[in-house]
């Protein structure tokens, strides 16, 4: 996919989303344009008919508004939508730590275990176990495969990991 911008021509970057991602925002798409779009727009229309003047109507801007932040939020889906695609589901190894990967850490310096989803930084969400390929844990962790120990620097602290498990089950 290309996009022009002035002279200049830029090969965008497929983004690679796992299955559940890339469903999650064929989903919200689906839910803004068939169910939030619709009642925004009727919102709209009977705001606009309460009063002749509708720069004082305050019903009328905030239904404005609300519908823009709509439309605001089709447009960077679809956009989102036309230049990604859901992981493959053999796509990448299972042995070794890839986007889409199930992954189990120990943390070597305080004795704790995380396990995640490796994930595009679009559906990264740390607090469910969704972690970015992009973060610095993320990062270190690419590429490798079970057993092995990698230090990740974070803002907080440089962090010794070693990997206990690596799988493509969950995604």
């Amino acid at each position: 996919m290309t996009a022009t911008f002035g002279s200049e021509i830029r090969q965008e970057e497929e983004l690679v989303l796992t299955r559940s991602g890339y469903d999650a925002l064929v989903e919200e798409l689906r839910h803004l344009t068939e169910e939030k779009q619709p009642a925004a727009v009727e919102e709209l229309h009977r705001a606009a008919e309460l009063a002749g003047d509708l720069s004082d109507n305050s019903e009328y801007l905030h239904a404005r508004e609300a519908l823009d932040r709509i439309q605001e939020r089709i447009d960077l889906l679809e956009t989102r939508l036309r230049s990604s695609r859901p992981l493959r589901p053999r796509e990448g190894s299972s042995g070794i730590v890839s986007r889409g990967s199930h992954v189990v850490v120990e943390d070597l310096d305080d004795a704790t275990t995380t396990e995640f989803v490796l994930v595009a930084s679009a559906e990264s969400d740390p607090e469910h176990g969704r972690l970015s390929d992009e973060s610095p844990v993320g990062r270190a962790l690419v590429g490798c495969s079970k057993g092995d120990v990698v230090e990740a620097r974070t803002p907080r602290r440089t962090r010794h990991l070693r990997i206990t498990q690596v799988d493509r089950r969950r995604r």
